[in-house]
């Protein structure tokens, strides 16, 4: 069952010896140690940016926006600063290009002088975006400016984290929008100005027609009084009247009473019979003139009752109009007053006309009354002349007289009630055209406010019209083109402007210096394994150490020689990659091979051939891990960073950066001396060694491990 830890099996040879049990531990170790270093070393290196050099460089002078000053670069760099996402050194522009061109910093962010100038630039009529210069050196590190790019392009996502193409064309058409809108606004209110400037001589208009009404209730209510004091003459004549018809009535009694004495004074009779005509005549002349002018009223008063009576429902229809559209309007206080005196002078007119027509009835009557005293003093007259022959007619025309004096008294008491009638409603009529005359005044002064406020009115609207004229002058009246141009700076307000010191053409240019690194290593390590570092013949001729070290050394440099004539071919010819020096990158890389050649002698020849090996195995390893030949340093764990500057595959990267991208500058005569003087101090550690080894041992003869 354990056959396999038998004496005749391999790993019993591994039991013997402390040296064999430590290479079956690194045996078992190793590929844990491989994946291991390099999963540490490259685990999360965009999560360690902060130990990334970058100068930053603030050249903005600032702008002013509405007034005020405005220095977004200021702003940028402070920002940049505090974040603390990279290792930013705030500096100058030339200490920034130096920086970058030997390695200090692996990129530099400059903000130009017109930075703040272009981020404010969007709503004039030159709208440019902001630009920040971005310097890279693929000399100092291929993956560092990946990894910078990556770094810049989210600076340019925070400064344009508020601005997008869509918001921005929204905004901008929403402004010409409203730049319209407010045109429209101001040829809009030009009409209302005009129409107000309308109104302002519709309201003059008003206002004089109103004065023209408040003179014509002036005049309206003069009639008025002079209507109701001929109506107050009129009564008192007709009350004269119905007191002289009844006594009339009286005498006529007494004269009916007298006839039996009439022929006692016919002769008196006679010559008073004749005064009665005439009088009789001249009451009938009067009464008829009377009459006629009473009958010539009634048309006038019926007119005088619809005028009234249209006045009043002309009011009563204003109020009820302007009740329905403004119930709190102070006109309609006022002329609620007015409308009440219409009616009431309506009423008064009613009763005028009435009276008038009663009393013109009465007057005619009185009129017929007196053509019949008239015709009763004629026969009076003539019964005078025969007033022995007709003292029975005269009794008789006595009765017939006194008949008639009674409907003369009743016409006159008619006459007089209807005069009465006609003197109040005068009087009503006066009271209502006062109040109409005082409401008339009232809409005078309400027409002349109405006439001053729509002046006032007019001038707001003028202002109006220019203010809104100049908001629209204000608004910009952009075309499309001018629109989609804004919109493109604004969804973009920040530009990169990349700058290359030196620049890979390539992912695999980029990475060629650590692959060329790697290759010379493991070519080495092969070389090692197929030729002697350290030939037992040159040994045993009993020559010096340096001789016997370059008898293996010289065969491995010729080996390692054709090694790099065929990898530079492939690099030109196959993978189509063209170093900026093309003699000096091969001489380099020939260099290179030369170091790590003696390197490896050096560990074989002290360490033994099998310990050499594992060690140069476990060197490999750490120069992958800490070369920065892929990931920048920083970005690696300390353990990492402080083997960095002690690794020899730093120097190769370094050296072979600077001859292939073109940007040569100490770090590559650094990288010659530091394998030039490692190859000198190896050669003289395995010169030495070997010397020593000319002697044979017991331990030599028979290793403790041994390939």
């Amino acid at each position: 069952m354990f056959a396999m830890l038998s004496p005749g099996t391999e790993l019993s040879r591994f039991r013997r010896g402390t040296l064999p049990r430590i290479a079956v531990v690194v045996m078992l170790f190793i590929p844990l140690i491989y994946g291991a270093l390099y999963l540490w070393a490259f685990d999360s290196p965009d999560k360690h940016l902060d130990g990334l050099s970058v100068a930053l460089v603030n050249e903005d002078e600032g702008t002013v926006r509405d007034g005020e000053p405005l220095n977004a670069g200021d702003e940028l760099e402070h920002k940049l600063l505090d974040g603390a996402d990279l290792d930013w050194h705030a500096t100058d522009a030339a200490d920034a290009a130096s920086g970058v061109s030997d390695g200090t910093y692996y990129l530099s962010l400059t903000i130009p002088r017109d930075f703040s100038a272009n981020a404010v630039s969007v709503g004039t009529e030159h709208p440019s975006s902001a630009t920040l210069k971005v310097d890279y050196n693929d000399s100092n590190n291929f993956l560092a400016g990946v990894l910078g790019k990556q770094a810049m392009a989210q600076v340019q996502a925070a400064v344009s984290s508020q601005l997008g193409n869509q918001v921005a064309s929204s905004l901008l058409v929403g402004l010409n929008d409203a730049g319209e809108g407010l045109r429209d606004a101001a040829a809009g209110a030009g009409e209302l100005t005009e129409g107000i400037d309308s109104a302002v001589d519709g309201a003059g208009q008003l206002t004089a027609g109103l004065g023209s009404l408040a003179d014509g209730t002036l005049t309206l209510q003069d009639g008025a009084f002079r209507l109701s004091a001929g109506a107050n003459t009129l009564a008192s004549g007709l009350t004269d009247l119905t007191a002289g018809t009844s006594a009339l009535s009286a005498g006529s009694s007494d004269l009916a009473a007298g006839a039996q004495s009439l022929s006692d004074g016919t002769a008196q009779l006679s010559t008073g019979a004749a005064g009665v005509a005439s009088g009789a005549q001249w009451l009938e002349n009067n009464l008829t003139a009377l009459s006629g002018k009473l009958s010539g009223a009634v048309p006038q008063s019926s007119e005088l009752n619809a005028g009234a009576s249209q006045v009043s429902s002309g009011l009563d229809s204003v109020v009820a109009g302007i009740a329905a559209q403004n119930p709190d309007s102070p006109l309609l206080a006022q002329l609620k007053p007015l409308a009440e005196g219409a009616r009431q002078v309506a009423a008064g007119t009613q009763t005028l006309q009435t009276g008038v027509g009663q009393a013109a009835d009465g007057a005619g009557q009185l009129a017929a009354g007196s053509a019949d005293l008239s015709a009763g003093a004629a026969q009076v007259s003539a019964g005078a002349q025969s007033a022995a022959d007709g003292a029975a007619a005269l009794s008789s025309g006595a009765g017939n007289l006194a008949t008639g004096a009674s409907q003369v008294d009743a016409g006159a008491q008619a006459a007089a009630r209807g005069a009465a009638d006609l003197n109040a409603g005068a009087a009503t009529l006066s009271g209502g055209t006062s109040d109409l005359a005082a409401g008339a005044g009232e809409l005078l002064d309400g027409g002349t406010a109405l006439s001053e406020g729509a002046g006032q009115l007019s001038a707001g609207s003028h202002t109006l019209t220019d203010a809104l004229a100049e908001g629209g002058k204000a608004l910009p009246q952009d075309s499309a083109d001018a629109i989609d141009a804004k919109a493109a700076v604004a969804a973009d307000p920040v530009e990169l402007d990349a700058g290359f010191a030196t620049q890979a053409d390539s992912f695999g240019e980029g990475f060629a210096p650590f692959f060329l690194a790697l290759a010379t290593f493991v070519g080495a390590l092969i070389t090692w394994l197929l030729l002697r570092a350290l030939p037992t013949r040159a040994l045993a001729a009993g020559i010096s150490g340096f001789r016997a070290a370059a008898t293996g050394l010289i065969p491995a440099l010729a080996i390692g020689l054709g090694q790099v004539l065929i990898m530079m071919a492939v690099l030109v010819w196959g993978l189509d990659i063209h170093p900026a020096y093309l003699l000096g990158t091969g001489a380099f890389l020939y260099l290179t091979t030369v170091a790590f050649l003696a390197l490896q002698q050096m560990l074989i020849i002290v360490l033994g051939t099998a310990a050499g090996r594992v060690v140069s195995l476990v060197l490999l390893m750490l120069q992958l891990s800490s070369s920065g030949g892929t990931y920048p340093v920083e970005t690696t764990p300390g353990f990492f960073q402080a083997l960095h500057p002690f690794m020899p595959a730093t120097y190769v990267v370094n050296g072979l950066r600077a001859l292939i991208t073109g940007g040569v500058d100490a770090r590559m005569w650094t990288a010659v001396a530091v394998l030039g003087i490692l190859t000198a101090v190896c050669v003289a550690v395995s010169s030495l060694s070997a010397g020593r080894q000319r002697m044979w041992t017991i331990k030599r003869l028979h290793p403790e491990l041994h390939l």
